[in-house]
Formats: structure tokens, sequence, C-alpha cells
């Protein structure tokens, strides 16, 4: 079983989130987050929720949703270079991925460089 973890990038910085701490405003039409031990003394809205996917890469760094990770010194299938950067993320299927590829088989070849929100530069274009 994997651990489960949330980070949250809000009001311009990334922080961590207890799990035990998230409480969800039903009453709101998209059903937003806050902190709990905000309420009642005014809610505090979590703009972007990012789970812990349960890797680590190569370095031993935690890998989360909206990660940029770099994918260094690999060709996919012996042939195809497939070195940059990727956002990390799910695709259509539900599988966690980094860009186009299943980020599972890729963890010998990933380093975690930043993220979405602090570091947009380093997606390539």
């Amino acid at each position: 079983m994997r651990e489960i973890k949330f980070r949250a990038w809000d009001n311009g910085k990334m922080q961590r989130v207890d799990f035990n701490n998230l409480f969800v405003n039903r009453h709101h039409p998209t059903g937003t987050l806050y902190l709990r031990k905000e309420m009642p003394f005014g809610d505090y809205h979590i703009t972007e929720l990012m789970q812990y996917t349960g890797l680590k890469d190569k370095q031993g760094t935690e890998i989360y949703e909206g990660d940029i990770v770099q994918i260094k010194d690999h060709a996919f299938e012996g042939s195809m270079k497939i070195d940059g950067n990727y956002e990390v993320g799910y695709n259509e299927y539900m599988e966690l991925c980094c860009g186009s590829w299943l980020l599972h088989r890729q963890l010998p070849y990933v380093t975690v460089v930043g993220n979405k929100f602090e570091n947009p530069e380093l997606l390539n274009k």
C-alpha cells in the first residue's frame, strides 16, 4: 500500500497538507477543498491539490502530481530518445504518466527538477 499524502499550491507558495485536515465544502458547486484547522475563522481555500504518487525518483525524492521530472540518458525500446522534461499526471486511462510515458517504467532515468507552478519554464515546449 502506498502512503497517502498531499501538497497544495496556494497564494503563491507550496505547502504540505495533512490529509486529516482536509475539508470538502459540499455546498460549493465545485466541492472546494479547505484546511479544517482554518475553519470556522475564515475558509482557507486550496487552489490546487496534488497527491503523492507513491513513487520516488532515482535520488529518492517523492514524486507528486504536477511535478516536472527530467528523463535523461534513456531511449525507448532502444531507438527513440525520450530525454527531456515532463509534467507528472494521469492519462485518459488513469495511468500515471510523465508526458506520454508511463512513469513507473522510467523511474531509473527520472529526476524531479521542479513543479508546474514554481518552474513552468522547465517544461518542454
